[in-house]
C-alpha cells in the first residue's frame, strides 16, 4: 500500500511540474533557447527579470509541446505556461563594456586613493619625532 501510494504521488509530482528539458542548459542571449514541456501548451510567459520593478513580460502561442525563443537580454528569465514554470539564467555574448568600465574606474579610485595617501606618508612635510625610550620592548 505505502509502495502505491508512494508512486501515486509521484507521478502527480512529475505531471505537475510541467517544464521536462531546457536545450541549451546554459543559454546566451541572441541565440535560441528550446524549452520541452510534458504535454501541448496553449501559451508561454517569458518574464525577464521576473519580481524586479523592471520586470517585462512576453506571450507567446506555441500550440505544441515544444516551445523556441530567442532571450533578448541577459539574466534571470522566466518561462511559464499554467502551472509549469522554469527559470533560466541567460549569459551575455561576451564580456559587457558597462561592467568593464565599472571596474576600472573601480581601481583607478582604489589604487590612486592609496597612491595618494603613501605619497603624504611618505612626504618630508610634516615629520613626527617619536622618542625610542618611550616605548617599551616587546
Amino acid at each position: 500500500m505505502r509502495l502505491f501510494l508512494l508512486l501515486a504521488l509521484s507521478a502527480s509530482w512529475a505531471s505537475a511540474q510541467g517544464v521536462v528539458s531546457v536545450t541549451p542548459d546554459a543559454p546566451t542571449n541572441g541565440e535560441p533557447v528550446t524549452v520541452t514541456f510534458s504535454e501541448p501548451v496553449d501559451s508561454v510567459t517569458v518574464t525577464y527579470r521576473p519580481g524586479a520593478v523592471t520586470a517585462q513580460e512576453e506571450v507567446f502561442t506555441p500550440g505544441s509541446a515544444v516551445f523556441e525563443f530567442v532571450p533578448e537580454r541577459a539574466g534571470v528569465v522566466s518561462v511559464a505556461s499554467g502551472d509549469a514554470s522554469q527559470n533560466l539564467s541567460v549569459r551575455f555574448q561576451g564580456t559587457p563594456l558597462g561592467g568593464l568600465i565599472v571596474m576600472v574606474l573601480a581601481g583607478l579610485v582604489l589604487f590612486g586613493g592609496a597612491a595618494i595617501s603613501l605619497r603624504a606618508l611618505l612626504s618630508d612635510g610634516h615629520r613626527i619625532e617619536v622618542d625610542p625610550t618611550l616605548r617599551p620592548d616587546t
